[in-house]
């Protein structure tokens, strides 16, 4: 479906939204709303679906931010 998973270390448990998540991919990226799928967001991480096409650029500019005050790892799920 053109879409790929990926996992954050940030969760409910750091207060983090479907909101933070998602503008924190559309403000380091400059990517638009429709490229971010789903988002499940768990107790001390989450899940976000993204376009395939720009996963890899999305993995590496979270990697380099923070979300929340805390250092982002974002990998493949």
């Amino acid at each position: 479906d053109g879409q790929t998973r990926l996992y954050v270390n940030t969760g409910a448990e750091m207060g983090v939204s479907e909101p933070d998540i998602v503008g924190t991919i559309m403000g380091e990226t400059g990517l638009p709303r429709k490229v971010v799928g789903a988002v499940d967001i768990r107790e001390r991480h989450l899940f976000v679906d993204v376009a395939s096409e720009h996963a890899n650029s999305i993995i590496s500019k979270l990697n380099r931010t923070q979300i929340k005050g805390r250092s982002a790892k974002v990998k493949v799920a």
